[in-house]
């Protein structure tokens, strides 16, 4: 189902192999090469030492601070799956004053999107505690809607926040005390429930979608559903292990060889199956058919961790486990093999969570190599070569997270690593330290944090770079008000707590986060969790002077960066760094523009453009304004030529050449832009660098050719706007005349169709009546999206058939677009198709009369 890709790196067919090749591994580190190691035997000592305090060296630099934006995360964010990519432009041009948009969100056309706002806008603030435990809470989050928060706890007890209502008063002598476990908060509870008994701890928890049910997991092969709105105390069991036969039951001994634990559950998208994970299994339970439908023994260690890739179908399933491998499994295919569709391989020790963005494509892990890593599921290795180095370890040897210390890795990556960006800076000892994206109505998914054992909360921007950090050691007691402002002096805590679990509010800047207070495993117990809210500069520790002078600072460093741009054309070029720009007014060294009348072979003034393919008319769509908007082919909605006599709604459908070349739309002054070979409309837009980019370039030019009836579009760069240099240095697409024309449409088959089709196909093949499978041409990738079929638009213009000419839909629309042929592919073109490249124009008159005078 998924295509295997990403990493050039070759598989090394025997470990021997891999050994040799160490020394010329950009990734592998010679721990001789490091001062002060002691012997191997000192070293698998210190690695189970629980009381070892010392924490690794991070100024070796085995993972470099990231200051800058990484190429690959910021065409991530370049692309659009991860928030408006006019946020992207405008936020990293300096355009970015939340208070200068909150004041003119009222004044434009169209209405300002939360995520201007609010991308920027981070949690900043250390904290304020707000409930408190006697033992380690293990996990705290936000219900999907932010109307809930929950926790589970390892004195098996389950909470549930009701987060609509307000804090209470923040006297000390007025919080809030449960008196059966110490349970002290200042939010409002609305219930709490008493876990079944479990081993050791609740190691995971979720809320159903309609917040209305809760799961946990303890260890055990029985996850727990109860209700959270009800007094109720029941809870349904739900069993994961195999029904016990028929002869056996009875018997004292007959559960024994089905005993495991579960150590991570999640309910799906509709709330009707869960997804649970444990010792080295995957499973999935059906709520309503009330039976386990899925069994896979798919790692050969603990699964820490599992979710869903997706939220729309289902049927893709994520697990993460103690192997270093994060696995991708489709139900679709289970029934044939029990092997995985795809493997991410890149962490080298294993992995504590594994989270979705929920479009099926991009998934995040915490591994306990220190290091959290972004995959993109169409790269992921295919099975085969997974198994080639599937016994190989590439970790530190007797490697024990919970010792509070992790020893200088002999690989930075694995060799076959496969991921698309790499986050570090914080530490994931002690415990399963889990990672999310941000919300994405607020934040386009265009940030990911973590929490850290160190106590450091870590928040990266997807380019790499870490945005925000906030230290858990100077979280501010319950008696003060999270929103207040921060006090003068805070003393930071003696113990920095371990941040097991961090939750981003759906609608609003604020995080929760719980720490464990315990120093070590076994000694102390006890969690705080504390709320992280935005806090501006009057609340904010430090003068308003130390932030002007650094604002000052940084608008001082764009303001050079802009003076030594030379890839800019026009832009001035050859000037050292001690130059000065000559801004002096001298009118002699400033050429007048020149003065020249060219309509490129349209007529002057107003005009509507009729495909002779078709018969319909240029259209941009509904009549909208809509930077982006797509201009189709459309039946003439007024048949007029006379300007007096036509209807004003009818003008979008009516263009005109400006001096440049450029089409464009009477309807809205806007000019006609080529998007991914569609016609949009298009605002003016300011200069961005690179120049030209996909945001910022000028605009193509229509020409008309009267002989042969084609209308061309000249592009001043490439039009596919590629993201490396190297693919930018090509000049193919010069070689190229890019024309316009009408894409046909064929009406959706009938019944009768489909059935002479089976029956042509019957024929054909005849092992098809019986439930042979024909061989697929779909690509990984066409599977993946679910279209395996190209669309008509798709479908490249060389490239059709005969049947794919016929144009007999019934639908009033025609899509339109640029295509790009060589001389050579022009010429052999149907004629079907060089008809939809042609197009005649109605020129609109002032009068009835024709005067040969063009509309003004």
């Amino acid at each position: 189902m998924f295509g295997a890709g990403g990493s050039s790196s070759r598989i090394p067919e025997t470990l021997d192999e891999t050994l040799e090749d160490d020394d010329n591994d950009p990734d592998y580190v010679d721990e001789d090469d490091v001062d002060g190691d002691d012997d191997d035997e000192e070293e698998e000592i210190s690695y189970f030492s629980m009381g070892s305090r010392t924490r690794f060296d991070r100024s070796r630099d085995w993972w470099p601070k990231i200051t800058k934006p990484q190429e690959e995360g910021l065409s991530l964010l370049m692309d659009g799956e991860f928030g408006r990519v006019r946020h992207q432009l405008d936020s990293r041009s300096g355009r970015k004053n939340v208070a200068r948009k909150l004041f003119s969100r009222n004044l434009g056309a169209r209405p300002t999107y939360r995520e201007d706002i609010a991308s920027d806008i981070l949690p900043n603030s250390s904290g304020t505690a707000v409930a408190s435990y006697p033992a380690n809470a293990y996990v705290g989050q936000f219900s999907s809607d932010s109307a809930f928060y929950y926790t589970c706890v390892r004195n098996f007890r389950l909470h549930v926040y009701d987060m609509k209502a307000p804090l209470r008063p923040h006297r000390p002598s007025r919080l809030r005390q449960h008196l059966d476990d110490s349970h002290t908060t200042t939010m409002e509870v609305i219930k709490t429930i008493e876990a079944a008994p479990g081993r050791w701890t609740i190691t995971d928890s979720h809320l159903s979608p309609d917040n209305q049910r809760m799961i946990y997991a303890s260890i055990s092969s029985t996850v727990y559903m109860t209700s959270t709105l009800d007094s109720s105390t029941e809870q349904k069991p739900i069993s994961f292990k195999d029904p016990i036969p028929q002869r056996r039951r009875g018997y004292p001994w007959g559960d024994e060889e089905d005993q495991f634990g579960i150590w991570s559950c999640k309910f799906s998208a509709d709330g009707n199956e869960v997804i649970a994970g444990g010792s080295s299994m995957i499973f999935v339970y059906d709520l309503i058919a009330d039976r386990r439908t899925v069994k896979i023994a798919g790692h050969t260690d603990d699964v820490n961790s599992c979710c869903w890739a997706d939220t729309a179908s289902g049927n893709v399933l994520i697990s993460a486990s103690d192997d270093t491998f994060v696995k991708v499994w489709d139900r679709r295919s289970l029934a044939a093999t029990r092997k995985p569709s795809g493997v991410l391989i890149g962490h080298t020790e294993g992995i504590t969570y594994v989270s979705a963005k929920g479009d099926g494509r991009y998934v995040i892990s915490n591994g306990k190599d220190q290091i959290l890593r972004l995959w993109d599921l169409r790269m992921m290795r295919s099975n085969t070569e997974f198994e080639s180095v599937a016994k190989q370890h590439y970790g530190v040897p007797h490697f024990d997270y919970r010792a509070e210390s992790y020893p200088q890795p002999r690989y930075k990556a694995h060799p076959l690593d496969c991921s698309v960006m790499k986050y570090t800076g914080h530490e994931v000892l002690r415990t399963l330290i889990r990672c999310h994206f941000s919300p994405a109505e607020t934040t386009g998914q265009q940030y990911i944090y973590s929490g850290s054992s160190d106590g450091r909360i870590h928040i990266w921007s997807l380019d790499g770079r870490v945005v925000e950090v906030l230290d858990r050691s100077n979280t501010l007691p319950m008696a003060l008000d999270p929103s207040g402002p921060d006090p003068a002096d805070i003393t930071p805590s003696r113990v920095r707590p371990c941040v097991r679990d961090v939750s981003w509010h759906s609608q609003q800047p604020i995080l929760m986060s719980t720490g464990w207070l315990g120093r070590r495993w076994g000694l102390s117990e006890g969690s705080v969790i504390a709320r992280h809210e935005f806090k501006g500069l009057s609340k904010l520790r430090g003068s308003l002077e130390d932030w002007v002078e650094q604002d000052n600072a940084e608008r001082a460093e764009r303001a050079r960066q802009r003076v030594h741009r030379s890839s800019m054309p026009g832009a001035l070029s050859g000037l050292d760094d001690d130059e000065e720009m000559d801004t002096s007014d001298d009118d002699e060294d400033v050429p007048a523009l020149p003065v020249e009348l060219n309509s490129y072979g349209f007529p002057q003034g107003y005009f509507m453009l009729r495909s002779l393919g078709t018969g319909r008319v240029l259209d941009v769509a509904q009549g909208h304004l809509d930077d982006g908007t797509e201009v189709i082919l459309w039946p003439a909605t007024d048949t007029s030529q006379v300007e007096s006599m036509r209807r004003p709604d009818s003008n979008n459908q009516v263009f005109f050449i400006d001096t440049t070349g450029a089409l464009a739309s009477r309807h809205s002054g806007h000019a006609i832009d080529i998007e991914q070979e569609q016609l949009v409309l298009r605002h003016r837009r300011p200069v961005s660098y690179p120049f030209p980019n996909a945001y910022s370039h000028p605009l193509p030019r229509f020409v008309y050719h009267p002989q042969t009836k084609e209308i061309t579009v000249t592009f001043a760069s490439d039009p596919s706007f590629p993201t490396s240099r190297r693919d930018s240095s090509s000049g193919a697409w010069k070689e190229k005349t890019y024309y316009l024309t009408s894409v046909p449409v064929r009406r959706p088959p009938t019944i009768i169709d489909n059935a002479s089709a089976l029956l042509t196909t019957a024929f054909s093949n005849s092992i098809a009546l019986f439930g042979g499978k024909a061989g697929s041409n779909a690509t990984p990738e066409q599977v993946f999206d679910g279209e395996i079929d190209l669309t008509e638009n798709d479908l490249a213009e060389q490239d059709r058939n005969e049947a794919e000419e016929i144009d007999d839909s019934v639908e009033p629309l025609r899509p339109v677009k640029v295509v790009g042929l060589t001389a050579e592919e022009a010429a052999g073109a149907s004629d079907k198709a060089k008809l939809r490249r042609q197009w005649e124009f109605l020129p609109l008159r002032i009068s009835k009369h024709r005067t040969g005078m063009p509309s003004q």
